[in-house]
């Protein structure tokens, strides 16, 4: 799902596939140009000229993740700016270090197409799920399906939002719901339930702790889980102490 962070353990393969894909790149068009490139330089221009880009992409993710809204498209520009001159000037800063010369500005810019297009590309592709997704939400629960979620409440450590689904997590195995997160919320609060995220909701008797670290607050559970918070949500966490 484009529109959630990256897991831990795949950032590091997900980082070597996109410098190597840059390398590649690189070699290419040094090749085109009548030029000899190797491996490392390629390597170390596409460590400055597209991994920011990858950057940039899953720093938008994780912030609009913890925010709980989008960035709004000046922000979004914005942000696409200052990637662009930072990548631009760690160029400059490596040449000089180097010794060598730098590549005109126009040129920069031109090798950095892809990588910019491709970030583009992933924003607009993130926010098309995000209203896909919103258009596509289910029908409204019935009363049999509300009662059978009122009867499993007892049991449900928390819940997690996944595309047009709910993920109901019980020790030991998970269930799958076609509900809203909003109509869980309205079946599950008078239970004892807690709104801390838009896509995720906690059963109070099974918080552990609410942990705060660096400005960041999450909500760990007694089955080992780490639930991240939405700001949107700060008042709800105050009932979890």
């Amino acid at each position: 799902m484009l529109l959630r962070p990256v897991p831990a353990p795949w950032l590091v393969p997900l980082t070597v596939i996109v410098l190597t894909a840059g390398a590649a790149y690189c070699l290419g068009y040094e090749g085109l140009q009548g030029g000899i490139g190797g491996w490392p330089g390629s390597y170390l221009w596409s460590a400055y000229a597209v991994l920011p880009w990858l950057a940039l992409f899953e720093l938008v993710k994780r912030a609009e993740w913890e925010r709980d809204r989008s960035f709004d498209p000046a922000m979004l520009a914005l942000l696409l700016v200052g990637t662009g001159i930072f990548s631009v000037g760690l160029e400059y800063l490596v040449d000089w270090l180097r010794g060598s010369r730098s590549a005109p500005i126009g040129l920069q810019l031109m090798r950095r197409l892809p990588a910019i297009a491709a970030t583009l590309m992933l924003l607009l592709l993130a926010r098309r799920e995000q209203r896909a997704a919103l258009a596509e939400a289910p029908p409204p629960a019935s009363a049999d399906e509300a009662e059978a979620l009122r009867r499993l409440a007892v049991s449900v450590g928390w819940i997690q939002a996944a595309d047009n689904y709910l993920e109901l997590h019980l020790p030991g195995q998970v269930l799958m719901r076609r509900l809203t997160m909003r109509e869980a919320a309205s079946i599950l609060e008078p239970l004892g339930f807690v709104r801390i995220h838009r896509s995720y909701l906690v059963n109070r008797r099974h918080v552990a702790a609410v942990v705060r670290d660096n400005g960041r607050v999450a909500v760990e559970t007694v089955d080992g889980a780490r639930l991240p918070t939405g700001r949107a949500f700060a008042a709800q966490l105050r009932q979890l102490g």
